[in-house]
């Protein structure tokens, strides 16, 4: 128990805020909504840029965890575009609009996104050595990877239900 509230003691105050942060965007994205294409991309490069620099951080400029980064985004972001996930979206012609209906997922994987780097940076605080791991390096990579590609995934679904740029100028 000592050990747990030093540690937790140790942890800068800008990383509860930013788990405050991400619980308020799960609980906005939990609820319908309206968004523009430009919103929907905003989130999954967020994501794709703080996973990547999480693994650059961490591991260094290393080919192998950054590989492995990315076969887990494509590879999950594919999934979920067959997937069909999330279903009930669509386009609004009269807002020009695209709804999203509401979902805890990116709650989820956002929680997954923060407690994995959070793990990872606990773990190199606790043990140093794990920097030069290249197995803690491919599975906190992939991990980060898949996470981000559902985030990808997700928003290449929904934007696939909006016309495109030719459909729309021909209307």
């Amino acid at each position: 128990m000592q050990t747990t509230a030093i540690i937790l003691s140790h942890i800068p105050r800008w990383v509860w805020a930013i788990f405050a942060a991400l619980i308020v965007m799960g609980v906005v994205q939990s609820r319908d909504q309206f968004a523009s294409a430009k919103r929907l991309l905003i989130l999954p490069l967020v994501w794709a840029v703080f996973g990547i620099w999480g693994i650059y951080s961490a591991f260094g400029p290393q080919a192998a965890p950054l590989l492995a980064w990315g076969l887990g985004l494509a590879s999950s972001a594919a999934l979920v575009l067959r997937s069909g996930w999330p279903g009930g979206a669509r386009f609004d012609a009269e807002r020009q609009l695209l709804f999203v209906p509401g979902s805890w997922g990116p709650l989820v994987l956002m929680m997954g996104l923060f407690v994995g780097k959070f793990a990872l940076g606990m773990s190199l605080a606790l043990q140093p050595a794990l920097a030069h791991n290249m197995a803690a390096a491919l599975g906190f990579s992939a991990l980060f990877g898949l996470l981000s590609g559902v985030f990808l995934g997700r928003s290449r679904a929904i934007l696939a239900r909006a016309p495109s740029a030719a459909t729309t100028a021909a209307a």
